[in-house]
């Protein structure tokens, strides 16, 4: 076509719909021949449409899955079943141990996770000054009580749900956290709620919910976990948008797929460290070793997703504003090299996290629709322990 012309097309194609299958239609534009300074074969633009075609996925019968054995203490509570076990920190309200056989796949968490090593925009926005408050509300967190009951609440679909069942309590044991996250004086300001539901199947629910309790809070940066793993999960592999990092108002040109890669290449080395690596609308993501053992982390519906070698904190730069040194602030983190990769694996299993904005750099904020601005969230994803 030349410009300006038009024509419309009929695609000639027909699916055979498998259950629990996502189709989606990639149309490219690509140069027929040589053109100035492109040669043919050259991609000029690309778009993807998923189409109206699904047929859900049969239930899982809980009913059928092995039992499991519940131990607790004063300390922990221990779920064991067929070649896996779970242990819970009651004081620390996390999963402290998950074992499949003799293999450890968590080093500590999974915590709750409100911020992004800052931006260059978000500096120009103050956003590190203005949602101060949310850095460490996850690690500050107070543990108000902890119950541990044989769950039924899976035998029926409802809000939320993605299973209906018939199961029996012997096989799903459910273990519930209440926080309160207090901010840098020690003031309440938000109620966290989280329901871990384990089946005899090995397979893991976790249900976040979140309240706020004071008045007139900023925005939060992030709404997530933050879990770590020991350093030889060090391969990731993705259904979701890729293959590069995308953001909620920076993903258009991320094509939901099948991607996988080590967890070092998903690091994108910014010239001064802040957030990056995101991935967005991620169906399941798996962080395993070279063996492909390791976990798997499914959306329900959707996650953002990434993993480093590093922890959050090695990318911010807490120190700086708009971009500039603090006159006799210590620097840390300003440039490539002061990121130097640790012996773990970080993994973020997120709800959302803000936009990065960039109408302009010097106080634009993101739009609007891209901003984490309400008073109450919640997700819900999947873990499970999985091989190759």
């Amino acid at each position: 076509l030349a410009p300006g012309e038009s024509e419309n097309v009929t695609i000639d194609f027909t699916i055979d719909p498998k259950a629990g299958v996502e189709y989606f239609l990639n149309l490219k534009a690509i140069l027929k021949e040589n053109w100035s300074l492109l040669e043919a074969g050259t991609e000029l633009a690309a778009e993807q449409f998923q189409l109206p075609v699904f047929i859900p996925a049969e239930k899982m019968n809980l009913a059928s899955l092995p039992a499991l054995t519940t131990n607790e203490t004063e300390q922990s509570v221990v779920i064991s079943g067929e070649n896996f076990a779970i242990t819970f920190d009651k004081a620390a309200g996390v999963i402290s141990s998950f074992k499949r056989g003799e293999t450890e796949m968590i080093q500590s968490g999974p915590v709750p996770n409100f911020w992004r090593a800052p931006i260059d925009n978000d500096f120009g926005n103050n956003l590190h000054v203005r949602s101060r408050v949310w850095r460490e509300a996850g690690k500050t967190r107070q543990v108000a009580s902890v119950n541990v009951s044989k769950s039924n609440r899976w035998q029926e679909s409802g809000k939320n749900r993605k299973i209906t069942t018939t199961a029996t309590p012997q096989n799903n044991v459910e273990v519930t956290f209440d926080f309160n996250l207090v901010n840098e004086s020690g003031e309440p300001i938000a109620k966290y709620n989280t329901i871990y539901t384990v089946f005899g199947s090995g397979d893991v629910i976790v249900e976040n919910h979140f309240k706020m309790t004071k008045n007139e809070l900023p925005e939060i940066v992030r709404m997530g976990m933050n879990l770590i793993m020991p350093r030889q999960f060090n391969q990731m592999s993705w259904l979701g948008r890729g293959p590069h990092e995308s953001y909620a108002d920076r993903k258009t040109s991320a094509f939901v797929g099948l991607y996988k890669g080590s967890v070092a290449d998903q690091y994108w080395a910014y010239l001064r460290p802040q957030e990056n690596g995101n991935k967005t609308d991620v169906r399941w993501v798996a962080i395993t070793d070279q063996a492909g053992n390791g976990l798997f982390f499914a959306g329900m519906p959707l996650l953002e997703v990434s993993a480093h070698h590093n922890l959050p904190e090695d990318f911010e730069s807490m120190e700086r504003t708009d971009g500039r040194q603090i006159e006799g602030a210590v620097v840390v983190n300003r440039h490539i090299n002061d990121v130097k990769p640790r012996d773990l694996t970080s993994v973020n299993i997120d709800y959302k996290q803000m936009g990065v904005g960039g109408n302009n750099s010097w106080g634009a904020l993101p739009l609007d629709k891209y901003r984490l601005r309400d008073k109450k969230y919640e997700y819900s994803f999947l873990i499970k322990p999985v091989t190759k």
